[in-house]
């Protein structure tokens, strides 16, 4: 008998002690129905308001940047336009002779420095050709003769912001811009030619005419000086666009062509053609700046 109850006694409270495990999984660690809908939102990429972590630092840096003021930059640039750059004539031969003024296409690649988005200073390579274009009176077909130097120039340009200042965006604006070019004259396409006609004035006469022309190169370095106004607008913030119009002055004459013309080997008369590179220029700019510093405005702290 003994046996007996203590078999029963254990076979109880094993069934006891699995009632109470069943209790405790279903009952008493259960979350309640209001803590999942707690844990429950919205898809975020099905919300229209929702910005992704990349738009939340364009704007923390947009607006950051509003806070600042460019205090300097660095940058490379191109240029591209077209340059019209005329000549003198010292004597037309009653007409025979002209001296049409050329407009072509010059370019340029740059460095430059800008300072509290007030100064710039820039310096590089361009190319604009100084042009000497001869037009000979030939009927209803003139023949023209055309000479330049090689094209080579080193520009140094300061510019000076106008208008609304550091009140406006930085980097957009209006600019006066004055400079000067060292112009190695080099080689170019010179040269020399020798026309012969006849001009007959009635049966009995037949006049001879010839013209000669001889064009060189007068000095192996010249210059220029210019005077213009850019206007300047930020595309991103590593970029700039620009477009300018210049007015330039030679500085000594860089070609010269020397004409002679003659009538049956008697009487002569002489010309000059002169060109010194004036002329005026049109054109657009890109900028990438490769380097920026920045300071808090109204405060003297410097990033």
């Amino acid at each position: 008998m003994k046996h007996i109850f203590l078999l029963t006694f254990l076979i109880g409270l094993s069934l006891s002690g699995q009632a109470q495990e069943v209790v405790i999984d279903t009952n008493y660690y259960a979350p309640p129905p209001v803590v999942r809908q707690r844990v429950l939102t919205e898809d975020p990429d099905n919300n229209p308001n929702h910005q992704s972590s990349g738009g939340w630092r364009a704007n923390k840096r947009r607006e950051l940047l509003e806070k600042l003021n460019e205090v300097q930059t660095w940058y490379v640039g191109a240029e591209t336009g077209f340059r019209s750059d005329g000549s003198v004539l010292s004597n037309s031969i009653d007409r025979l002779i002209s001296n049409p003024t050329p407009t072509k296409a010059s370019w340029s690649v740059l460095l430059g420095y800008t300072y509290h988005n007030a100064w710039t200073i820039e310096t590089g390579y361009t190319y604009a050709p100084i042009h000497l274009n001869i037009s000979i009176t030939n009927g209803s077909n003139p023949l023209v003769f055309n000479y330049l130097n090689n094209g080579n120039g080193i520009p140094l340009r300061l510019k000076r912001r106008v208008g609304s200042g550091k009140r406006a965006a930085n980097g957009t604006g209006f600019w006066v811009t004055g400079g000067a070019w060292l112009i190695p004259n080099g080689s170019g396409q010179t040269g020399d030619f020798k026309l012969i006609g006849y001009n007959r004035y009635n049966r009995n006469r037949v006049d001879t005419i010839r013209l000669n022309n001889s064009t060189t190169i007068l000095k192996r370095v010249t210059g220029i000086a210019e005077l213009g106004l850019d206007y300047t607008t930020r595309l991103a913030s590593r970029f700039e666009v620009g477009f300018y119009a210049r007015k330039y002055w030679g500085l000594g004459n860089a070609l010269q062509s020397d004409l002679v013309y003659t009538v049956n080997n008697g009487s002569r008369t002489q010309s000059t053609i002169t060109a010194d590179g004036s002329g005026w220029g049109f054109g657009i700019s890109l900028r990438y700046l490769y380097g920026r510093q920045y300071e808090v405005k109204n405060a003297v702290a410097r990033f």
